[in-house]
């Protein structure tokens, strides 16, 4: 979010910060097109993906130590199918550890993709999780309205309350 906010802001002249997103949906928090998002997000993912900085410090560890408690990391993304390969490279350059890289094209839910526990940013990603599956809300400037059970300030925090 803040390479595309750097490039936004470059583009519009405007000098909006993460803070300033309060809606998952960006197009009603900054009332742009969802094409103008689209465009956007597919620049910075073919040109700008070397400045993408890791979510927190040690995101390559933390990955690693939840492997090492024996669960299967899969990273599901929605993102268009151009940018696929400068996703890939993106985390080996950061060397983020998972064992499935899902992208996904379509509307699918993620809920719908197997997995024990998601831990993810956007509401509405978690709205369908249903049990046996849990979720974990990371939380953002975007859901902090959004009422959630378990709720932690980074991946390092959701390692540390799993089993």
């Amino acid at each position: 979010m803040i390479t595309w906010l750097e490039e936004y802001n470059r583009r519009s002249s405007t000098n909006i910060t993460k803070n300033d997103i309060t809606h998952w949906d960006i197009s009603k928090a900054l009332w742009i097109s969802v094409d103008e998002i689209s465009r956007t997000f597919n620049y910075i993912w073919k040109y700008r993906w070397q400045n993408i900085p890791p979510t927190e410090p040690n995101l390559n560890i933390t990955t690693r130590e939840i492997h090492k408690k024996g669960y299967r990391i899969s990273i599901l993304t929605k993102r268009y199918r151009s940018s696929v390969k400068y996703v890939a490279e993106w985390l080996d350059t950061h060397d983020i550890y998972c064992d499935d890289l899902i992208f996904i094209f379509d509307g699918t839910p993620k809920a719908k993709y197997s997995f024990d526990v998601l831990i993810d940013d956007a509401p509405i990603n978690l709205i369908d999780v249903a049990s046996p599956k849990s979720a974990i809300l990371v939380n953002q400037p975007w859901n902090k309205d959004f009422d959630w059970p378990v709720r932690v300030d980074s991946l390092k925090e959701a390692e540390q309350r799993l089993l």
